[in-house]
């Protein structure tokens, strides 16, 4: 009874019909979006084109028209997006790259020869249009009793050829281009990286250090005794929590001075005014009367006290020492070695790997004992696969939404209303699956990479690649295998009974499952990239707190909110872009619509993103292209997935010899899997020794003088006017002399993840070659923790394009003499002078 046709109801015509109106949906929506993008891009370049106007990017502008800017990003070379995005946006974009070739090459042989083949002798163009009433394996997963054979089955033994043939072409095609493109990114990573030479090239972590080397110096000879090079510096890691939590209270008070300043003398922000000059700010001085200025003095005295807190705390120096370290080597070569090295005999003792970017670091998960991590990292794992299988329930309820008889069993009238009204079954069965699978792959990554955080990994590069690994298995499993697999609950008892039936039920699913992954595709491509370049998040929020609650924010925030760019998480991104090339991969073979649709999909992925790690985001971990194993690894998963299929394809058929070939093919990717992983992925994790040799320059020429540069923030200078030629590298400036009233400094960068600086004098030697952007960001950062040189600014308020008005307080002593606030031998009888003074911000703003 459940099997009998559904009068009227015609599954073929259903399905080109929803084809249509989605391509047409998904076209004209995706073509509005993108002249919207237009249009605005040239209005406001300010937000759509952020980084061409920080000149430390030295970004070249677009052309001040609508449509010119596609010529400059199709311009843009590999050797551009390394200089400007870095390694791991290169090794990204050249991951739609490898898509693209695949598909383009899928794409010709399935639209010239599979599916003319396919039309000769069936009559439909893709197999997923043939109407199947009935499967074969419905007597694998629901015996129906009758047994009869499905008559329209690809049954012509002429034309099943195709399938094995083109499946073993496919694989081989896959499989050369993924060992061309890997090896051209080993090319380009071992030159790119081989000619680096920032502190975090040079430097190794080790952990699980014995009490008895627990001290800087003890390390250092351990080390120089083993290795055959020198150590440049060597920073103990401490336990700071005491610092942190002043430095939070602190964080607090300066929000409550800005939010007052803000309340009671309004803003002085301008922010897209152009050629600002210095004059253009007007000194101001406050009036030092009234209950406006009471509550002010209070908080400048809460300032103060935290900040001579601060300062005594950071003089007593008496932090718990950690049996953790960072060692700066002489050189790059040195570090490597040591890296790979086996320090000590002991188990567990001296555990060295190459150290994360000191703007990566989370120092507090230091303080975290190896079985709090321990604990952490597998509570954490287990939660999300809980949440991932509970998920599952909701996610069988949408997938239902795809079979017109599930929801006639379930609620009969609005059933037969589905088979009455074609439009409205159309949204139902056609459009709703896909958009909640779009809304669901959305939300469901951020709170994965929320838990990921709280593991207590010490890298926040490390965190972005295991949230990559994550995700992917999240959608991989949830939005991908529950979909095809397990859309019913008698197909997953079925499987747990007998997973032989898994290559039968992929295949058979795969076939009525292609409506909705072409439409899911098409989404994405045609509508979702288009909206992407829109950052309709962000201008949101610009109107919102710009426009509207104007004068509910501080400078601060306006400054973050304009002139930061946004950060492109690769750990949010990346997965589903591979998910979605698995599908297409799967769907080869069989339907040239999911093939084609792919191919514009990943052809809109290139561009979408590589404008916006050009002109309007940026990558802030430090790029190593570690994610490029990742990449070969399920894109090996795809071939087995796509050899699966057409294995069980060839079975529903009952053309056993047909789908003898393709089980070699099994062995052929595992194979090249382990290849991987054994030649490979050691030049993809590690810098050749010889490409360091072939860099060209000696490892002394730079930076020796940053890895023996000590405590750098005890070094006291005056603040200069600097130009933004001199300084733009500056990540934070020294300032702990006194001002004058009308002097011209630099703010810091409010960034907690900024690592100490050198004295300007060292300038001259980072200039000797061209820096990459890893060695631009890392050139004045330590391996000391950034609370220790936070030079701790008053609080802001106002701006004026790239000139920062902030309150300076002082000390005024007896004899008439001003010490800044927090500086030593203060006299009791000081009393408070409160100035302003104008200082110019030595970066565009603050990544």
């Amino acid at each position: 009874m459940d099997d009998d046709p559904i009068p009227g109801f015609d599954p073929r015509a259903q399905t080109q019909r929803v084809f249509q109106v989605q391509v047409v949906i998904c076209t004209v929506t995706g073509i509005l979006i993108f002249f919207c993008f237009c249009i605005l891009r040239y209005k406001i370049p300010q937000i759509y084109a952020i980084r061409s106007f920080r000149k430390r990017d030295s970004i070249k502008p677009l052309p001040d028209n609508y449509f010119g800017w596609i010529r400059v990003l199709n311009n843009i070379t590999d050797d551009e997006i390394l200089e400007k995005a870095g390694l791991d946006a290169f090794v990204f974009l050249n991951f739609f790259k490898l898509c693209i070739k695949i598909l383009t090459t899928c794409g010709l042989f399935a639209m010239f020869i599979i599916s003319p083949l396919r039309f000769y002798y069936t009559g439909e163009y893709d197999k997923d249009n043939i109407s199947w009433s009935k499967m074969i394996i419905s007597s694998f997963i629901v015996d129906d009793g009758d047994g009869d054979q499905d008559p329209n089955r690809d049954s012509n033994e002429h034309y099943l050829w195709v399938y094995p043939f083109f499946t073993i072409t496919f694989t081989l095609l896959v499989c050369y281009f993924v060992n061309q493109q890997t090896s051209f990114v080993i090319t380009t990573r071992q030159k790119y990286l081989g000619s680096q030479n920032s502190i975090t090239d040079r430097t190794i972590k080790v952990s699980h250090i014995p009490p008895h080397l627990n001290d800087e110096e003890a390390l250092k000879e351990h080390i120089e005794r083993l290795v055959a090079g020198k150590v440049g510096k060597v920073h103990m890691v401490h336990d700071y929590s005491s610092l942190k939590e002043l430095f939070e209270e602190r964080k607090l008070i300066i929000n409550q001075l800005e939010s007052t300043y803000s309340r009671f003398y309004g803003l002085n922000v301008k922010i897209f005014e152009k050629n600002v000059v210095p004059s253009a700010i007007p000194f101001k001085k406050l009036s030092l009367f009234g209950d406006k200025i009471d509550i002010l003095t209070y908080l400048a005295e809460k300032l103060m006290k935290i900040d001579d807190s601060i300062n005594e705390l950071r003089s007593n120096n008496d932090f718990k020492s950690l049996n953790s370290a960072f060692v700066t080597m002489d050189s790059v070569s040195t570090a490597q070695m040591c890296a790979q090295a086996i320090f000590s005999p002991n188990v567990m003792e001296l555990i060295t790997v190459l150290a994360p970017s000191p703007q990566d670091i989370n120092w507090e998960n230091f303080t975290l004992s190896p079985k709090a991590k321990i604990f952490r990292r597998n509570f954490i794992q287990i939660l999300i696969f809980i949440t991932s299988a509970l998920l599952i329930i909701p996610l069988s309820y949408i997938a239902k939404l795809l079979n017109v008889k599930t929801i006639r069993k379930l609620w009969p009238e609005f059933g037969d209303y589905l088979i009455a009204n074609k439009w409205f079954s159309t949204i139902i069965n056609g459009f709703l699956p896909t958009y909640l699978f779009t809304l669901i792959n959305v939300a469901l990554p951020y709170v994965i990479s929320y838990l990921t955080e709280l593991q207590g990994i010490i890298s926040k590069g490390d965190i972005e690649l295991s949230v990559i690994r994550k995700n992917f298995l999240y959608i991989f499993f949830n939005l991908f295998l529950v979909f095809t697999l397990f859309g019913t609950w008698s197909n997953y008892w079925a499987l747990l009974s007998d997973t032989t039936k898994i290559a039968y039920l992929l295949a058979s699913s795969i076939k009525t499952l292609s409506l909705f992954y072409v439409d899911l595709i098409l989404l994405q491509g045609l509508t979702m990239f288009p909206f992407k370049l829109l950052q309709i998040d962000e201008l949101f929020l610009i109107t919102w707190k710009y426009l509207i609650r104007r004068k509910h924010q501080t400078p601060r925030e306006y400054r973050d909110l304009i002139y930061k760019p946004s950060i492109f998480d690769f750990g949010l991104i990346l997965p589903q872009h591979i998910l979605i090339f698995i599908i297409t991969l799967i769907y080869s073979v069989i339907s040239t619509k999911i093939v084609v649709s792919g191919l514009i999909y990943f052809v809109a992925g290139f561009y979408t993103y590589k404008y916006q790690l050009i002109y309007s985001m940026i990558h802030l971990r430090h790029s190593t292209g570690k994610s490029w194993p990742i990449i070969v690894r399920r894109i090996c998963l795809g071939l087995i997935l796509l050899q699966i299929t057409m294995f069980g394809t060839l079975l529903l058929e009952e053309a056993y010899i047909l789908a003898a070939p393709i089980v070699p093919l099994f062995f052929l990717t595992i194979a090249l899997a382990f290849f991987f992983e054994k030649h490979y992925s050691p030049l993809l994790n590690y810098i050749a020794l010889q490409s360091i040799e072939e860099s060209g320059y000696d490892d002394n020429d730079i930076g020796n003088n940053i890895g023996n540069s000590g405590n750098s923030h005890n070094n006291n200078f005056l603040a200069q006017d600097y130009t933004f030629d001199e300084a733009d590298n500056f990540d934070s400036t020294i300032d702990n002399a006194v001002v004058p009233d009308s002097a011209e400094c630099s703010p810091l960068s409010s960034n907690e993840d900024l690592g100490a600086v050198i004295p300007h004098s060292s300038m001259t030697s980072l200039k000797k070659r061209r820096s990459t952007i890893e060695e631009e960001r890392e050139s004045h950062q330590q391996y000391v923790y950034p609370y220790l040189i936070d030079t701790m600014d008053g609080p802001w308020i106002g701006f004026n394009g790239d000139y920062v008005s902030m309150i300076c307080y002082y000390y005024k002593h007896s004899n008439g003499n001003l010490s800044e606030y927090g500086s030593a031998n203060i006299d009791n009888q000081a009393t408070i002078v409160e100035r302003i003074f104008r200082r110019k911000n030595t970066k565009a703003d603050y990544d």
